[in-house]
């Protein structure tokens, strides 16, 4: 049956169904050229900035360039937009851009394929945490708004075969005066953009898009790729085989404890007082993988190291807990954060993160001391070579505040806040610092309590998986591209801490590892490191990358 015109208004009342019916006539093309200025003009001021300092000395470069990336947005535009999906593509277009031009005008992030894995692996806490005031007028104003408008006003088409034809006519054509201007003076364009780091990846909403293609392009590969076992020769070595006790391993890992606020590592404020009073050893300025826990997580358990690691690569592949796991140790998971990143598939995991407990989770999201409980209630019933890795909720933005209880609230006044901007630098840094205090406080209790096991030989390694920006040029949080990460968020520290029974057991010199070289360490580092101290034997692991392979006893007495 066919409604007659204005049927779906008939039940207004007069005054709303004349002003539906009075609604503006646009066409087609017209709604795609308005929205694409749009989004151009409102999405991208840092986009603009940076071409008008490239190209604002040469105003008729500066013409061309915006004139082909208008171009270029119409073609993306016009190629996933037709009569029946017009409105909604132009609306989730608008939608996500918005929302990633706030977070790249207010704190610097950039939306490439790793944030967009951020994104997905957040818990609904963190994700709470990142939606303030300031964040939803933004969206209201930039966002619902103009949507609102594309949704109200009537869109016209000529009959089917006109309107095709329209369409393929101003995609090729926008297509030629793209190519036009990208090839009128290609050299130029090329070094321009490539002068600007990052610059290709916040043309909102197109680069989010891609990094959202990516993303997804990426996960595939690695479900489908076909797994291999790696290190199928491991074995404990004759020294672990000789113990008289089983070993019992805590791999801490870290979350978002940048190097530059670790007092163990020079920082002015000692944001590490219990630490220094154990007999530990500091290395600090360790180069991470990625400025992200989805890259260096799984990096720095995969056997590649950071100049070949692929999350498709690390996945298909056995990894350092795989390893251990082969070689006759046990091995658990324990999860304070968001999730192992596909590290622990094959192992025990456990997730505390919303466990129910007053004293660790009281805001919903447990802190780390629940890590610290879980151990002591474990402890004892461990009569095997155990490694267990604690993955800490550590300093993970923006609610620092969250991550430490009331009574570790030393540096003050700390932000509590979870949009950044409204606290002054000082706050920030206050709490930020507070919550590096509790880690100092957490790994110290823990090693305390490793100590006080005469039935066990025990040891300890902590290491964060990246840093943080805290404000500096307008940078907040972390995942920042690689090569334009400040190294705020590519350096942080590592510990490490042995039981006497554990060097004397395990034949490892620690006054030897006292006194490291001067070749800094990065988290390649860490697999083959812990596969030597556990004395682990398997061609995977690289001596001049086990920081404890010259400290081994036989090795100084075979020297000697």
């Amino acid at each position: 049956m066919t409604l007659p015109p204005n049927s779906l208004v008939a039940p207004l009342p007069g005054f709303a169904a004349r002003l539906w019916s009075g609604r503006p006539v646009i066409s087609g093309l017209a709604v795609v050229l308005i929205a694409t200025l749009w989004m151009l003009a409102a999405y991208n001021a840092d986009f603009w900035r940076r071409a008008l300092d490239i190209f604002g000395a040469e105003p008729h470069l500066l013409i061309l360039f915006a004139v082909g990336i208008w171009a270029f947005m119409m073609v993306y535009v016009l190629l996933f937009a037709n009569r029946w999906l017009l409105k909604p593509f132009l609306i989730a277009n608008i939608l996500i851009a918005a929302g990633a031009s706030y977070y790249h005008e207010a704190m610097g992030i950039i939306i490439d394929r790793e944030m967009i894995g951020n994104i997905i692996g957040t818990t609904a806490n963190e994700s709470w945490g990142l939606f303030t005031a300031a964040y939803l007028r933004h969206m209201l104003l930039l966002g619902v708004l103009p949507s609102a408008a594309i949704l109200m006003v009537r869109v016209t088409h000529p009959a089917f075969a006109r309107s095709a034809l329209q369409h393929l006519g101003l995609l090729a054509l926008c297509a030629v005066v793209f190519l036009g201007a990208a090839f009128s003076n290609y050299q130029a364009f090329s070094f321009g953009v490539k002068a600007s780091p990052g610059m290709r990846q916040i043309l909102h909403p197109a680069s989010t898009i891609q990094s959202a293609v990516q993303y997804a392009q990426m996960m595939w590969r690695a479900g489908s790729a076909e797994f291999t076992p790696i290190a199928l020769d491991a074995a404990m070595g004759p020294v672990a085989r000789a113990a008289p006790r089983p070993t019992l391993t805590i791999l801490v890992i870290g979350e978002t404890l940048r190097d530059q606020n670790w007092g163990l590592s020079g920082y002015a404020r000692d944001t590490t007082p219990e630490l220094a009073k154990r007999d530990i050893l500091a290395f600090g300025r360790v180069e991470t993988c990625g400025t992200s826990t989805n890259v260096s997580l799984p990096c720095m358990f995969s056997a590649l190291g950071r100049a070949d690691f692929s999350y498709e690569a690390a996945s298909s592949q056995d990894n350092l807990l795989d390893i251990l796991k082969r070689a006759g140790y046990d091995v658990e998971w324990w999860d304070a954060n968001t999730g192992d990143m596909g590290v622990a598939a094959r192992v025990p995991y456990a997730n505390y993160n919303r466990a129910e407990d007053p004293e660790f989770c009281a805001s919903g999201e447990c802190n780390d001391g629940i890590l610290l409980m879980k151990l002591q209630e474990r402890a004892g019933t461990i009569t095997r070579d155990t490694v267990i890795v604690m993955h800490q909720i550590g300093n993970h933005g923006p609610a620092y505040s969250e991550r430490y209880p009331e009574d570790f609230a030393r540096f003050l006044p700390d932000c509590r806040n979870t949009d950044l901007a409204k606290c002054p630098p000082a706050e920030i840094v206050n709490a930020y610092d507070n919550a590096v205090a509790y880690t100092d406080h957490l790994l110290s209790s823990t090693i305390d309590f490793l100590d006080e096991l005469p039935e066990l030989n025990t040891s300890l390694i902590y290491i964060s998986d990246h840093g943080e920006s805290l404000g500096e040029g307008g940078l907040y949080l972390h995942a920042a591209p690689y090569w334009i990460a400040p190294e705020t968020q590519k350096r942080v520290p590592m510990v490490v801490w042995m039981s006497e029974q554990f060097q004397l057991d395990m034949q490892v010199n620690y006054n030897c590892v006292k006194a490291p070289g001067a070749v800094p360490l990065s988290q390649d580092n860490f697999i083959h490191s812990v596969l030597g101290m556990l004395d682990v034997s398997t061609a995977v692991r690289k001596p001049d990358l086990d920081i404890f392979d010259a400290c081994r006893t036989p090795n100084e007495v075979s020297a000697k």
